[in-house]
């Protein structure tokens, strides 16, 4: 296979709307707020890298690479997350376990997606973007993994609306 830094640019647009789209309806599905606004959070984020990603492709446009051949080993990886965040959206009663546990795994999967490609850049400039969406796809893992490691730890208080309707009542006006 032979890519151009316009079709890794593409490729970085695809996995970040795929990623805001699966994120806005997980959160949907959720009953609790808390977990609604982390992952809506999440949404807003992907939806910040695509903007980012699609600024720079149009920056580079004009520039002239030539074409590498690539074997990006994690693409398999990537459609195996997709089908299993697909098949838990459909599920009528969501488990938000399931839920976190893949989405964590397609961050992980995302920050070796872009790492891969940024070994096929063309430009040093294509190289940094796709590192810098690397290590923010690996800060979305400790976001996700910290809210889950709270989850599992308090699972009859924060898997409950009972935790979202006990912080609507706390009064923080002493």
């Amino acid at each position: 296979m032979e890519i151009t830094d316009k079709e890794v640019f593409e490729i970085a647009i695809n996995a970040e709307i795929r990623a805001k789209e699966a994120y806005e309806k997980l959160a949907s599905l959720t009953k609790s707020d808390i977990i609604r606004d982390e992952l809506l959070f999440l949404a807003k984020e992907e939806d910040k890298h695509r903007e980012i990603i699609s600024k720079m492709a149009e920056k580079f446009e004009g520039e002239r690479t030539e074409p590498k051949k690539i074997n990006i080993d994690v693409m398999g990886e990537f459609r195996v997350i997709a089908e299993k965040m697909a098949e838990a959206i459909k599920k009528p009663d969501v488990n938000v376990d399931e839920v976190y546990e893949i989405a964590m795994q397609a961050e992980l999967v995302s920050e070796k997606l872009y790492n891969e490609l940024a070994g096929y850049a063309a430009t040093e400039k294509t190289k940094l973007v796709l590192e810098m969406l690397a290590d923010m796809e690996r800060n979305h893992y400790n976001i996700l993994r910290k809210q889950y490691d709270y989850i599992t730890r308090y699972p009859e208080i924060y898997k409950e609306e009972f935790y979202d309707q006990l912080m609507k009542d706390i009064n923080f006006n002493f």
